[in-house]
């Protein structure tokens, strides 16, 4: 929601005799997935230039003129995140910029609550957007800086099976203090951090195994005609176990045809052109890809089937990836 409020009421022309104006924005909560180059490019975008002594291009030319805000106000705004790193900033890191700290791991779900900010007497929508840039980031570097570590990859797991156990002893103690049943809240409790850990076990155990699997993937591709053994996931997530089956078992068949050729068709081919001694030399090349390949499609299996498992146990989660890849950026959080 956008209001829009000039100093002055419009002329008899319909025009306004003022270029004075207030602004107020009012944004849903939404769903953001960050790329550390869009954050580069929006700060060298909205980068502030003294045009004194540049050649400005724009001199001569009959340009309209920017609005001047005497107050370009954003209500209190609540995000949550996926951000991707791509490059650390060693130097800048060794300097002193603690902020290099958040590109050190990819973040998943971080919730981020932006207070109202008010940028005064700021002329045109290129310095009001820079400065509003400039306040909402200094807030997250002094305020919630440590979600982007809580919420990395690595320290995910930690936090959250940290943050059930808490509640295994909160959830008691404020029952006994409220006069509840303590045996409900102890229950409710363990079913909290059973489910915390159970989720981030499948997790932690998907990425790992997938990561393992496209490691092993790239390795046996450079040997196998530069064709990757790994058949490409489906667009829609897998609800529950029963929707795996498809892809594990042509992961599998992938995987073993991978080796398969190494170690049968080529020297086969081989022993035709250059006999015995040809077919033995490709053998002994093949026995590497014969090895990885057919783990590399067991391992990818593995990783969906537990992706399968995941979503069974928070379809919730599923909805929210889903809903990331169709482009629907707006979600209660």
């Amino acid at each position: 929601m956008v209001t829009w409020a000039p100093a002055r009421p419009l002329s008899a022309d319909g025009e306004i005799q003022s270029d004075e104006c207030e602004m107020t924005m009012k944004l849903l909560p939404m769903r953001a997935i960050i790329d550390q180059r869009a954050i580069q490019f929006a700060q060298g975008f909205f980068h502030k230039v003294d045009t004194e002594d540049t050649n400005d291009w724009r001199k001569g030319l009959h340009l309209v003129p920017p609005p001047r805000f005497r107050a370009f106000r954003v209500k209190k705004w609540k995000l949550k995140v996926d951000y991707i790193p791509q490059k650390l900033d060693v130097d800048a890191l060794r300097d002193g910029c603690i902020v290099e700290l958040v590109n050190l791991s990819p973040i998943d779900g971080m919730v981020i609550t932006l207070s109202q900010v008010t940028v005064e007497d700021s002329v045109g929508f290129g310095d009001a957007l820079g400065d509003l840039t400039g306040n909402w980031l200094q807030e997250i570097v002094s305020t919630q800086l440590y979600k982007f570590l809580t919420n990395a990859r690595p320290f995910e797991p930690i936090s959250d099976v940290g943050q059930g156990i808490t509640d295994l002893v909160v959830l008691p103690y404020e029952a006994f203090k409220s006069g509840d049943d303590v045996r409900r809240a102890v229950s409710s409790g363990m079913k909290s951090l059973a489910g915390t850990v159970a989720f981030q076990a499948l997790t932690t155990s998907s990425r790992l195994t997938e990561y393992a699997a496209n490691r092993m993937a790239a390795i046996v591709g450079g040997r196998y005609q530069n064709r990757c053994p790994l058949p490409t996931r489906p667009t829609a997530a897998p609800r529950g176990v029963q929707d795996v089956t498809a892809h594990a078992m042509e992961s599998l068949a992938r995987g073993f045809q991978a080796a398969n050729y190494k170690i049968v068709i080529v020297p086969y081919r081989e022993y035709s052109r250059h006999g015995a001694m040809g077919a033995a030399d490709s053998v002994l090349r093949g026995i590497p890809v014969m090895l990885v390949a057919p783990v590399t499609g067991a391992a990818e299996a593995l990783s969906y089937t537990l992706l399968g498992a995941r979503n069974a146990l928070r379809p919730d989660i599923r909805r929210e990836e889903e809903a990331s890849r169709t482009g629907f950026t707006h979600y209660d959080v």
